[in-house]
């Protein structure tokens, strides 16, 4: 959850040595992170102030723009890449074909975000110390993402 995220990275800049900079590549790593997940919280707020409104309106308003997929992946391996670290898991973006990397999709990005973070938790969550976790996409009849555990 973007919580647990976020409380990953408190936890880390608070084990840092007395004196580190505030411009400490960690630091704005782990800073970044948080603003991600704080942004995720926020959304997550919204979406169930949503789901009141399809209880009671019987509709949910999604919010189309341009994407690519490189940046969903890349942001959720980004958000994710500490707390791997700490359960001792390798995390890594498998690299897009080339035209898959370049095309620009129509999609909620909001959302579409929030699935690919929960794929590549849960598979973190699920993966034992020493494993990999492999955040890939590619397209067929329709585009797909993946996070596996190996």
């Amino acid at each position: 959850s973007p919580l647990l995220s976020v409380a990953n990275a408190v936890a880390i800049v608070l084990d840092l040595m007395p004196g580190t900079r505030v411009d400490d590549s960690v630091v704005v790593e782990c800073m970044r992170a948080m603003a991600t997940c704080s942004q995720l919280m926020q959304h997550i707020v919204s979406d169930m102030l949503d789901f009141e409104r399809i209880d009671s309106a019987g509709r949910l308003v999604l919010e189309p723009a341009a994407m690519r997929i490189s940046q969903l992946l890349q942001a959720a391996v980004d958000s994710f890449g500490r707390l791997a670290t700490a359960k001792e898991i390798t995390l890594c973006l498998v690299p897009l074909h080339p035209d898959l990397d370049q095309a620009v999709f129509i999609g909620d990005v909001r959302r579409l975000q929030e699935c690919v973070n929960n794929g590549v938790s849960n598979s973190i969550r699920f993966t034992e110390a020493g494993g990999t976790v492999k955040v890939r996409a590619w397209r067929g009849d329709e585009a797909q993402a993946q996070a596996e555990s190996e």
